[in-house]
């Protein structure tokens, strides 16, 4: 009789027990959850403790994340919009509102999530480089590279800052303050690739086409599934074609005439390589450059 009661006793004790689960219990298996990389997982786990402290702007704007990283973006924007509706100081939910805009390429949404981030802490690198990104796409450079001076202010070895204030410097034509950025980046970071790229972009730009063709060679060797690389080198080699031909129409030079034979295949392969990485601007190369 005493064993049966025992058990009974046990039975209520593991049901109570699994009742009385708090949110900061289930929060605490949401973050397990998250930093495992199981983002589907963490927001059930999140939505539990939202049922029980429905009232919490940090579930909310937990939950919005891991709905992000499933790219749940309906989903994400409304936790986003429910955190900020119970405490509108959060700057991380404005920040993380305007990252779900920014993917769904509502960028004038997402540069006012981005100034509400920014006016309640501007002391937060991200929300500056984020902000200066949309700046960027919507057009204005001038604005972006304000955004990037902020971020090398508060952090003066951050590679991407420079990475994206040079490729606003190309966009108003500044080369060279574009290829000092990105000489600073690839100093920071010797293997960055879209940096090669862009300063190789500048060295044609400045005439500087050896240097140019350096550059490509490199991103190419560091990323030789990557078709941008080649098609860059492909037209580095052939800015060389072209001063080859001005040569040709100076002095009729047998030399001359082997080399710009030679530099015409060597762009068209690598022409061919872009294509076969599916780089798209290849195909219209190889029409315009390349005809049999």
């Amino acid at each position: 009789m005493k064993k049966k009661i025992f058990i009974s006793v046990f039975v209520i004790f593991t049901f109570t027990s699994l009742f009385s689960q708090t949110a900061g219990d289930f929060y605490n298996r949401a973050s397990v959850k998250f930093n495992s990389g199981d983002f589907a997982g963490a927001a059930t786990e999140y939505t539990r403790a939202i049922d029980l402290s429905n009232n919490s702007a940090v579930l909310y704007s937990n939950r919005g994340v891991c709905y992000f990283k499933i790219e749940k973006f309906d989903n994400a924007l409304n936790d986003y919009s429910r955190a900020i509706a119970l405490d509108s100081t959060i700057s991380n939910a404005y920040f993380n509102k305007g990252n779900v805009l920014k993917s769904l390429e509502r960028n004038n949404e997402a540069l006012i999530a981005y100034d509400h981030a920014i006016k309640l802490d501007s002391t937060d690198k991200k929300y500056f480089q984020n902000r200066g990104m949309v700046k960027a796409v919507l057009g204005d450079d001038k604005g972006a590279i304000e955004d990037f001076n902020k971020v090398l202010y508060l952090a003066p070895t951050d590679s991407k800052a420079f990475y994206n204030r040079g490729t606003s410097l190309i966009n108003l034509g500044e080369y060279k303050n574009a290829k000092h950025d990105f000489d600073k980046a690839l100093d920071l970071e010797p293997n960055y690739y879209k940096a090669l790229i862009n300063r190789g972009i500048c060295h044609v730009q400045l005439d500087e086409n050896e240097e140019a063709k350096s550059d490509f060679t490199l991103a190419v060797t560091l990323s030789p599934m990557d078709g941008e690389g080649y098609y860059y080198r492909a037209l580095a080699t052939l800015n060389d074609v072209n001063l080859i031909k001005s040569e040709n129409k100076k002095k009729l030079n047998i030399t001359l005439i082997k080399e710009n034979i030679y530099a015409q295949k060597a762009a068209c392969s690598d022409f061919e390589k872009a294509k076969q990485f599916e780089y798209s601007r290849a195909y219209a190369a190889i029409k315009e450059y390349c005809k049999k």
